[in-house]
């Protein structure tokens, strides 16, 4: 059976015509090369090289076309060696990465794929916006590899996280809110208001940034709820009521869309990157490495 020895040796052969360079080259014994050669022409049933007394080596027709087969094969063996030595150390690869709307507009999604682009350029990050519930379902059934998602208080068996910086949270309203011409919002002010709200599969701990902004035990009015950021975007556009949101999320906002801080509440929305404990994949290993990293500067 022929094998990728036989091939480089009969490269070296062919491209330097004489058995002691070549043998000296592959750092072999010449009489050891001869013999491969002899062999490879045996089990091919042709000759290769033609031989003279003089040692002068040439290659045959047959010689000469099978060069440039076993030059193509021995580049697409050494590439393919190279590709999974890489993969083994996680520079190549794809890493499919989930992210909840305020992750991305904080630009903690557009620094993840700016990291890989640029310490790992063979990795390929694919990119999906997802609520939180769904990428914790999806991380753990392999459909997503990382997970940009809001922080939830105690994770799945079997997945890990790390906290991204938090964002401050806001009131938000329309533009002509008869609250965005106050120059100070009170908690005592919000007891009658309408809010909206997130879905209750999506809101994660998102009423609780509602009621924190309220007297205590006052329970928030809720007239209307959205199954993700933009839609409660677009409620609060719409003047269907008002809303806490992360800072960031005023960078998605029509120019309707004002934010308010509120006297003596101290709220943030913390994301998290969420991810498998047993990581298979070098890849995603390689860029949980640099994210750790970056974020935790």
């Amino acid at each position: 059976m022929m094998e990728v020895r036989h091939l480089r040796y009969f490269v070296a052969v062919a491209s330097e015509l004489h058995f002691a360079r070549a043998a000296e080259r592959l750092n072999i014994a010449p009489p050891t090369l001869s013999a491969q050669i002899k062999s490879l022409e045996t089990l091919l049933g042709v000759g290769l090289f033609t031989r003279s007394t003089k040692k002068k080596v040439e290659l045959t027709y047959a010689g000469q076309q099978f060069q440039k087969r076993a030059l193509s094969l021995l580049e697409s063996f050494d590439q393919a060696e190279r590709f999974v030595r890489e993969a083994a150390r996680g520079e190549v690869g794809d890493v499919k990465l989930g992210y909840v709307v305020s992750a991305a507009t904080a630009g903690h999604v557009k620094q993840a794929i700016e990291l890989a682009r640029n310490k790992l350029p063979n990795v390929l990050v694919h990119i999906r916006r997802m609520e939180t519930l769904p990428q914790l379902r999806s991380i753990i059934s392999g459909d997503l590899d990382i997970g940009f998602l809001r922080r939830v208080d105690t994770f799945p068996a079997g997945i890990q996280a790390f906290n991204l910086p938090p964002q401050k949270m806001y009131l938000a309203m329309h533009r002509d809110h008869p609250l965005a011409k106050l120059k100070r919002i009170t908690p005592e002010i919000l007891t009658k208001q309408k809010f909206v709200a997130y879905e209750l599969d999506a809101e994660i701990g998102f009423l609780r940034n509602i009621a924190a902004v309220l007297p205590s035990g006052t329970v928030p009015q809720v007239v209307q709820r959205a199954p993700d950021a933009v839609s409660l975007l677009t409620l609060i556009s719409a003047n269907v009521g008002i809303s806490v949101i992360a800072e960031s999320l005023i960078n998605v906002a029509d120019d309707s869309v004002v934010l308010r801080p509120i006297a003596g509440v101290r709220r943030f929305s913390q994301n998290a990157v969420a991810f498998r404990a047993n990581e298979p994949s070098p890849a995603v290993s390689a860029i949980l490495k640099e994210l750790r990293a970056a974020f935790a500067a």
